[in-house]
Parts: structure tokens; sequence; C-alpha cells
């Protein structure tokens, strides 16, 4: 049931230029977002850096 009846088997269509080109845009905008939030959230993600600790040591405010 699941043959075809020419023998011919499956046969895909090709993808327009506009799909490949916003398929290709939307996958490099995923990769750069991913990229970028694992160099911002990469530490916490893996357990180097605790999200409530301050970013740097250089910050000597003083609260009261």
């Amino acid at each position: 049931m699941a043959g075809s009846a020419g023998g011919l088997g499956f046969t895909p269509h090709f993808a327009g230029f506009t799909h490949r080109f916003v398929g290709k845009a939307l996958g490099a905008t995923m990769w750069f977002w991913m990229m970028y939030r694992a160099k911002q959230d990469g530490p916490v993600l893996l357990g180097w850096r605790h999200p409530w600790d301050h970013h740097g040591d250089d910050h000597h405010d003083e609260h009261h």
C-alpha cells in the first residue's frame, strides 16, 4: 500500500529562490541569536556563575 503504482518513487519539488533565501536568513538569525545568548548566559547555564552575582568587582557602590 505504501509503494507507488508506477514505480517512480518519491520525487520532491525543488524549493524556489524565495523559500531558500528566507530559510537561510531565518537559520542564520537563529544561530546568531543562539551564539549571542550563549555568550551572555553561558556561564550561568554551565554553572560557572550565579545569576544573582554581580557582573564585575569594579562596582564599589555603597548601599545603605
